[in-house]
C-alpha cells in the first residue's frame, strides 16, 4: 500500500488495516519517499544479527587484545612523559 503524508493521516485506519494484513506501507512526502510501515512481526525477521555487520570481529587477528580488558585499563592510565 502507498500513502502520502496526507493519506497517513486522513486514513489511518485503512493503514492499520494493512499492517494487520502484514502488507508494507510506503511513505512518501512531497513526492518522495519517507517511510515505510511494516508489522512488527516482519520487523523483528528484518533486524540484522551482529554477524551481517562488518565490524564484527574486525580485531580478531590481533595479537594485543587477547586481554581486552588489560588493554583497555592500560588505554585509559594516564600518560606518562619521560
Amino acid at each position: 500500500m502507498n500513502a502520502t503524508m496526507l493519506g497517513f493521516r486522513t486514513k489511518m485506519p485503512e493503514i492499520q488495516q494493512a499492517v494487520a494484513r502484514r502488507e508494507r506501507v510506503n511513505v512518501s512526502a512531497h513526492g518522495r519517499p519517507w517511510a515505510v510501515i511494516i508489522s512488527w512481526q516482519d520487523a523483528k525477521n528484518e533486524m540484522p544479527s551482529s554477524h551481517d555487520c562488518a565490524a564484527a570481529g574486525m580485531w580478531a587477528d590481533r595479537d594485543d587484545l587477547d586481554d581486552p580488558s588489560e588493554w583497555v585499563r592500560e588505554h585509559r592510565s594516564r600518560r606518562r612523559f619521560s
